[in-house]
């Protein structure tokens, strides 16, 4: 790890006593004290030096006025600049600043779904897809997805009717930590072309992979199958930005974007980004964001590989290490009880909290699976994973 970021992750720099008054959904604030949550994918530690500095000299400034539409000018060239490292050449006008990455699901499936839509999405995924689609007046379609297996295309191609408008993708995915190739995505996207699908593309784990693996942007692919698609990306995961409530759109062609964006409240001020929190994302995509980016993955590779040891170990449990995301996605052995019911008694007897692999949280292909967040220090996630090989162990 870079020694300019050594003490970022180390175990004294987890602010516990911050977390538990401000760390909420699931998390910190929200659990009985002594409880460790391995619940949101959100990070435990604080944000990269460079990100505070930036929003400490913006907020001495005094000055708060409104920003363009679409985004200031700094964050839509910071977005541009770095998709095109990753090999998409999308223009700042073809980048629409939103409230969070969900919040860009949302606008999506606003713009592209009438009342009685079909969008076909991964089972399991986050929930948010599926309720973005609802939001939307659509119909969320199931398509069952292996961890590893081939993406089964003529399961999917029985998925679609005259209903059908758009394939929702999550690459890298959660919960299962899968990054998708080149070739699959070049499939899936010849497959949507054929048919007239459009693709959403939620990409918002897609700084968090683990060599061997490499990402791919669904903008990257050839014009005609990334015109197709849109971008969705926020700064949560990689950056801990949650709270600051800032990501993007990004399409290929600026006037399908300047449409999204015609569309959308974000003129009206209705929706908008606060242009504090576009600052600090811009700041994220600085070298010196950048270079911390760097040292917490190395750090994360050290937390999946500690994590999937511990837990290879506790027999019943199925454990494949994530070539992307700090979610762990655990398969468990035929249960006595319900996995909600496991999750509860792990918090109440053994003080640790996970995600129950439920339809609620991931659909109806998550079950008999726990997922759990290792973006934490080395010491709190050795606690909290004894906790859990106590809590799972097989009964005598």
């Amino acid at each position: 790890m870079s020694d300019r970021f050594a003490d970022s992750f180390r175990d004294g720099a987890v602010p516990l006593e911050l977390l538990r008054q401000r760390a909420h959904n699931l998390r910190w604030a929200e659990q009985p004290p002594g409880v460790i949550p391995l619940t949101a994918a959100d990070p435990d530690f604080p944000a990269a030096p460079v990100i505070r500095e930036a929003i400490a000299d913006y907020a001495r400034s005094g000055v708060f006025s409104y920003g363009p539409a679409g985004g200031l000018p700094s964050f839509r060239q910071a977005v541009a600049g770095y998709l095109r490292q990753r090999g998409a050449f999308v223009p700042p006008e073809a980048v629409v600043a939103v409230n969070s990455a969900a919040a860009g699901l949302a606008l999506l499936s606003r713009h592209w779904l009438a009342p009685g839509d079909e969008a076909i999405l991964w089972d399991p995924v986050d929930f948010l897809f599926a309720h973005t689609v609802r939001s939307a007046g659509g119909v969320p379609v199931l398509w069952r997805i292996d961890p590893e297996a081939p993406l089964d295309l003529a399961a999917l191609a029985a998925l679609v009717t005259p209903r059908t408008r758009v394939l929702c993708l999550c690459n890298p995915h959660n919960p299962l930590g899968r990054c998708f190739r080149r070739d699959e995505l070049q499939a899936l996207g010849r497959f949507c072309l054929e048919r007239g699908l459009r693709v959403l593309s939620d990409e918002v784990w897609s700084d968090v992979v683990y060599p061997p693996a490499t990402f791919t942007s669904w903008l990257a692919l050839e014009p005609e199958l990334a015109g197709l698609g849109a971008v969705v990306h926020g700064f949560s995961k990689s950056f801990g930005l949650a709270g600051l409530r800032v990501g993007y759109v990004a399409m290929a062609d600026p006037e399908a974007a300047a449409r999204l964006l015609a569309a959308s409240e974000l003129p009206s001020t209705v929706d908008g980004v606060a242009t504090l929190s576009q600052v600090a994302a811009t700041a994220a995509y600085s070298p010196d964001g950048l270079a911390w980016l760097g040292a917490f993955l190395e750090h994360l590779r050290a937390r999946r590989d500690q994590a999937v040891t511990r837990l290879a170990a506790i027999p019943g449990l199925r454990v494949r290490p994530p070539a992307a995301t700090f979610v762990l996605f655990v398969g468990l052995s035929p249960l006595q009880e319900s996995v909600e019911e496991l999750v509860e008694r792990l918090r109440r007897e053994h003080g640790v909290v996970v995600v129950p692999g439920s339809p609620r949280w991931f659909g109806p292909g998550a079950a008999g699976h726990l997922r759990l967040s290792f973006a934490t220090s080395e010491a709190l996630l050795a606690e909290a994973l004894e906790r859990l090989a106590a809590g799972l162990a097989p009964a005598p």
